[in-house]
């Protein structure tokens, strides 16, 4: 284990401290005022000034994280909401979107609102509201590794309709400045489901700021609309914080690695400290940038998906929609972490 610029053995760490959470841990507790009240969270910290907060009651999403001081997710106006309070259908979403690391969009419909075959389908979807069963928070050593691990169970369910479960773990190894999240998907209803997911990544300043570039791992980049296109060459860039902006959308088309993923990153290069993603495009191959430069609203999305966000009735008319059979299991991982400095990466040449 790396930490404190030495590396130690498990014993090493132990004769030099009483309890393990004073180095790192990872604490359960719930929220007791304002919008959030009665939510429960779960922060982790890594030991090696990487930490996080987890919302078993929001999709087991992360919220804040923040490297050595420095945030890297940005946190929109409403701050932590209950699920209690959000807003299903139309654009409601918006009403209790804290942004945060992760807001996860799916699993039947993500991307605009609209209606498809009868259904009316709200902006993003269901997965972001939905509260976590058999939540666990493990800490244990393998070998000389310290490892803090967050997991529950996630059910979309309707009577007549779907049932789709999703079980996620969240993990990171103290002394480290990433984190690991592994999700797995099964229908475990009988008819064939729409499976449409987005994970709306969203880093925030300073990691987005006028010093700061974006850089992939390689793509083919489509703009959205006229709005997007209108800035297209100026899309790995971003502008000071803009009166009245509006959103641009580029859908990145990702070149895979010699190991078969993708990556991206927005790097503030003044700092020498940003943010990255990186996935199999194997079930995820689209990375959707999300620009908004606005006062207030100044966040970049650096969101895996697998189809456009632009509801399930373009992506099934696009060809793009995808399915989860009966009994059917699909497994996806993403890694997020930190990038610059002296900091080890998949990337290092590249972010230079």
């Amino acid at each position: 284990m790396n930490l404190f610029a030495n590396t130690y053995t498990k014993r090493e760490l132990l004769e030099c401290i009483g309890d393990l959470s004073a180095v790192a841990d990872a604490r359960a507790s719930t929220l007791l005022d304002g919008s959030g009240r009665g939510m429960r969270i779960v922060d982790v910290r890594a030991g090696s000034g990487f930490s996080f907060t987890v919302l078993p009651d929001r999709g087991l999403d992360i919220a804040h994280c923040e490297y050595q001081g420095v945030p890297l997710a940005f946190v929109s106006k409403t701050g932590l909401v209950s699920p209690y309070l959000y807003e299903h259908g139309g654009t409601g979403f918006l009403r209790s979107f804290t942004g945060g690391l992760l807001t996860t969009c799916g699993y039947t419909h993500m991307g605009a609102a609209g209606m498809d075959e009868g259904e009316t389908l709200g902006l993003h979807g269901r997965a972001t509201a939905l509260l976590a069963d058999d939540l666990c928070v493990r800490k244990e050593w393998q070998g000389d590794d310290y490892l803090l691990e967050v997991s529950g169970t996630l059910r979309q369910s309707a009577f007549f309709a779907e049932h789709i479960t999703l079980g996620r773990k969240i993990t990171v190894k103290a002394g480290e400045q990433k984190l690991l999240i592994e999700d797995t998907y099964e229908n475990n209803g009988f008819n064939t489901q729409p499976f449409m997911l987005l994970y709306h990544i969203n880093f925030g300043y300073p990691i987005v700021s006028p010093d700061s570039v974006l850089i992939t791992s390689g793509a083919d980049v489509i703009p959205r609309d006229d709005d997007a296109a209108s800035g297209l060459d100026q899309h790995a860039r971003f502008e000071p914080p803009t009166h009245n902006y509006r959103e641009q959308v580029f859908y990145h088309h990702m070149h895979k690695t010699q190991d078969g993923k993708a990556w991206a990153c927005i790097l503030n290069k003044k700092m020498d400290l940003g943010a990255y993603v990186r996935y199999d495009t194997t079930e995820l191959p689209y990375l959707i940038q999300w620009k908004q430069m606005g006062q207030g609203d100044y966040v970049c999305g650096l969101e895996p998906g697998n189809t456009y966000p632009e509801g399930r009735a373009a992506a099934r008319e696009r060809g793009q929609l995808r399915y989860i059979e009966p009994g059917e299991t699909k497994r996806l991982w993403l890694e997020i972490g930190v990038a610059g400095g002296c900091i080890q990466r998949p990337f290092a040449n590249e972010c230079e």
